[in-house]
């Protein structure tokens, strides 16, 4: 599924090239993008430093009308984070001068470029009937990528940490809010009916019973299973990953240690997780951390979040991001 999300594409500008082994044609490449963030990638042998280039993020679906982009219809026109030749490449890195376009550095060319960004589509067995929006007062989950946000990685040096697991699944919330319960896909509430997963799995753990003794609260998890992603976990049945707990009052997510505490409680599964002094790790580091299988599957992970273990905020941000996998491939 395509949708329109600004800061999918940024002019940026090449800050290093270094040689890839065994490879004639291409070169690695640090890019800046100012509020975009600072990527690696590959390039021609034709781009020099300093050199002012398109950089389109992961999970953008680039314009399928320009000869110069149509070696991306192989991967159905979408940006995807991978390792070539062992080298990071988590975007696409394009000279400006093919695009056809002109700007500064950090300017954001999405709707210039009408560049649109994939969405997950939800696996028919998780769907529903729609009751209407995604409640306001729940964050919707959407993890930074590490590359765009280096001050909350500045934040966190000296921290205890949890690294958690990222599950390639499917995103629900369900929660009780002043006597009314709710469960929701990513975007939508949905209402109480036999096709919507998010529901079969709040009765499956008792919510509906126990939820409310817990005052205004919601429950964030990732489903995984059959017929979700490829099921890259190779489980037999659908199942969730605790992986937050929001207090609707205090407007304000709570600490690792209470989400272990009450997912043992209730018993349902939560998302794994490994206690670090945080560092300040490089790029390459974060990458190769992000790298590991779920599991007895034998599957390599989509990656991994970090976040400290008591939740901190610095101006309004939660210090909290996601590190790609660059060896995960979807089924």
């Amino acid at each position: 599924m395509e949708i329109y999300k600004p800061g999918m594409a940024y002019i940026g500008k090449i800050l290093t090239l270094s040689e890839i082994p065994e490879a004639d044609f291409i070169l690695r490449a640090d890019v800046v993008c100012g509020k975009g963030g600072k990527w690696s990638g590959v390039v021609r042998k034709d781009i020099s430093e300093g050199d002012r280039v398109v950089v389109f993020l992961p999970d953008s679906i680039v314009p399928k009308d320009n000869p110069e982009l149509s070696f991306m219809e192989k991967n159905n026109w979408r940006v995807r984070p991978m390792r070539l030749r062992g080298c990071p490449s988590e975007v696409l890195i394009m000279p400006i001068k093919v695009m056809g376009i002109e700007g500064e550095i950090g300017v954001d060319v999405t709707d210039l470029l009408k560049v649109m960004k994939y969405e997950k589509e939800i696996p028919a067995s998780l769907s529903g009937l729609m009751k209407g929006n995604f409640p306001v007062f729940i964050p919707k989950t959407d993890e930074p990528n590490f590359q765009i946000v280096p001050e909350l990685r500045q934040a966190l040096i000296g921290c205890e940490c949890c690294i958690t697991t990222k599950y390639d699944g499917s995103s629900q919330t369900f929660y009780h809010y002043n006597g009314q319960l709710g469960g929701c896909s990513r975007n939508w509430e949905l209402q109480d009916t036999q096709s919507a997963a998010v529901w079969a799995i709040a009765k499956q753990f008792n919510l509906i019973e126990e939820l409310p003794r817990f005052g205004n609260i919601a429950l964030q998890w990732e489903v995984v299973g059959p017929k979700i992603q490829g099921n890259p976990l190779k489980l037999s049945k659908i199942e969730p990953r605790l992986f937050d707990i929001w207090n609707i009052d205090n407007q304000q997510y709570l600490g690792r240690d209470v989400l272990v505490e009450f997912a043992e409680l209730i018993g349902m599964p939560y998302v794994t997780g490994m206690r670090i002094i945080y560092q300040d790790f490089t790029d390459d580091e974060l990458c190769k951390m992000a790298e590991g299988l779920y599991g007895e599957s034998g599957r390599q992970r989509e990656g991994i979040v970090i976040r400290p273990i008591t939740e901190m905020r610095i101006e309004g941000q939660r210090l909290s991001f996601k590190v790609l996998n660059l060896l995960y491939k979807e089924n």
